[in-house]
């Protein structure tokens, strides 16, 4: 089979490729600097041109407004969609809860409506309108907090402030479910391979980990397995808030009994993938 990743560089697309790399896939990953995903022309000539079996388009995904490409987001997935859907090819395109805003929701369903209350919230859904709108063989994968030992995250901020001698500013009233970085690309390579053998499961899905936790939840989570670590460094210095959040959803809790019952997929909880991130963070700082 073969398979364009749209973007092997930021966070997720390095996890998507490590995990790419173990299947049998004849992988496509055309440099930024040979192709611009802004020219609608370009990226038709493209994937005509290579004839990809399924495009998984994660260009401008970022978990926060630092790491994603607002503008780039809808753009390519739009230039993507109207490529595929000539050429009959299916699209994943990936997403995240910022689509949804300030309900009062605890956990989101695919049948919710997104009103999102962000910029970056809005680029993801206009890229998935885009998307489904283009092409009847198209599924959008949303995810909740995306956690890992590289990249713009939640662990990687909490950590990088520790080591600064900056507080840990957490808001009580944010719940969310972390998903690993590898448990996300695990899950989309996982879609991509039956989509591949014929399954015809088509539109929004939902995947986060099985464990929801406020963020001081996940803090005190993270304090504890540095300990275990024996780790030597600062102690956080905790700064607790109760207030609404600005331009974030309250709950990125997303309910994933859709994917679970079309692809068989099982959540996994984010606590056992804590210790090895960990790991391998504090390895990277001491190397």
């Amino acid at each position: 089979m073969k398979l364009l990743l749209a973007d092997s560089h930021h966070s997720l697309g390095v996890a998507l490729e490590h995990e790419l790399e173990r299947e049998p896939f004849n992988l496509l990953q055309p440099p930024s600097n040979e192709l611009d995903w802004s020219d609608r022309d370009a990226v038709a000539e493209y994937i005509a041109r290579q004839r990809p079996n399924i495009v998984l388009n994660n260009l401008g995904w970022g978990d926060s407004p630092a790491s994603a490409n607002i503008a780039l987001l809808p753009q390519a997935a739009e230039n993507i969609a109207s490529a595929c859907a000539e050429q009959q090819i299916p699209v994943l395109q990936l997403s995240s809860y910022r689509v949804f805003g300030d309900d009062n929701k605890s956990k989101h369903s695919e049948k919710d409506e997104p009103t999102p209350n962000s910029d970056l919230g809005r680029a993801f859904y206009l890229a998935e309108q885009k998307v489904l709108e283009a092409d009847a063989r198209a599924l959008v994968l949303r995810a909740s907090w995306i956690v890992g030992s590289y990249g713009d995250n939640l662990l990687t901020r909490l950590l990088s402030a520790l080591q600064e001698n900056q507080p840990w500013r957490l808001n009580a009233r944010l719940r969310g479910a972390p998903t690993a970085l590898s448990d996300l690309a695990r899950v989309t390579v996982a879609i991509i391979k039956q989509i591949n053998s014929g399954a015809e499961c088509w539109g929004v899905y939902h995947y986060c980990s099985g464990d929801a936790c406020s963020e001081v939840e996940f803090a005190e989570q993270l304090w504890e397995v540095l300990c275990q670590q024996d780790y030597k460094g600062p102690e956080p210095v905790w700064e607790r808030i109760d207030e609404p959040a600005v331009e974030v959803p309250v709950s990125a809790v997303l309910s994933g009994l859709r994917v679970r019952n079309d692809f068989g997929v099982q959540t996994r909880t984010w606590r056992t993938y804590l210790l090895p991130m960990v790991r391998q963070w504090l390895h990277t700082q001491q190397g």
